[in-house]
């Protein structure tokens, strides 16, 4: 088997394509090989760029190191880069440009991940068919007659449109309101209203827009009565 090193002296574009092996039987311990020449031939001067950048950002050495492996990791996974697409004509000057783009994309999506409230779906969601039953509601009786007056208005305004209308805005509606950090509804919902109602995801946003505006119009009609 070829040792790393063995490989000290390929050139980068070699090692690439010895990683884009890693998959076939007969090459992938040679692939691995080739990335631990990878690393140790561009961790120091990708460290060198980040680790400034890291702490200037509030955070320590840990964290360049840590982002400079995830880049490494990126490059295992997907071991191509396209010397054309780069300003620079040396292809070790441009492949590290290339992979500080790739560790600059994931310390901007790291400091993200720290702002952001998580996702509130857990993929256990599913299609919502009625109103619940607000008997089952552990709420006063005055707030129980506001939402069964809610729910008439609601009913009668679902009952000029389909079936598939009321589905999809039900749906939308109990999981919306559950979050105000921009989330859509997770996919695997999207593909269970689909499924059932045999609809395109187009043809649903349409429906789900019908339904908003009649509901709208018969509350602002009726509501106040």
């Amino acid at each position: 088997m070829i040792t790393s090193q063995e490989l000290n002296n390929e050139p980068t574009e070699n090692l690439l394509e010895y990683i884009q092996w890693k998959d076939e039987p007969d090459y992938a311990e040679v692939a691995k090989e080739a990335l631990k020449v990878f690393i140790f031939r561009y961790q120091l001067d990708l460290l060198k760029k980040l680790v400034p950048i890291c702490i200037n950002w509030g955070y320590d050495k840990q964290v360049a190191t840590e982002l400079a492996y995830e880049t490494f990791d990126r490059i295992w996974k997907y071991p191509k880069f396209d010397l054309l697409k780069s300003k620079q004509k040396d292809y070790n000057k441009a492949f590290i440009f290339y992979l500080f783009g790739i560790a600059k994309r994931l310390l901007a999506n790291y400091k993200r991940s720290e702002t952001e409230e998580p996702n509130p779906f857990t993929g256990d969601e599913d299609i919502i068919r009625d109103f619940p039953d607000i008997d089952m509601l552990e709420i006063g009786k005055e707030r129980k007659a506001q939402i069964q007056k809610l729910y008439e208005l609601l009913n009668e305004a679902l009952s000029r449109l389909s079936l598939k209308h009321k589905i999809i805005y039900l749906t939308y509606k109990q999981y919306e309101s559950i979050t105000n950090d921009g989330y859509n509804l997770p996919r695997n919902l999207t593909k269970k209203l689909q499924d059932e109602l045999d609809l395109t995801q187009n043809s649903i946003r349409v429906y789900k827009k019908q339904a908003i505006e009649t509901v709208n119009t018969h509350i602002k009609i009726y509501g106040s009565k």
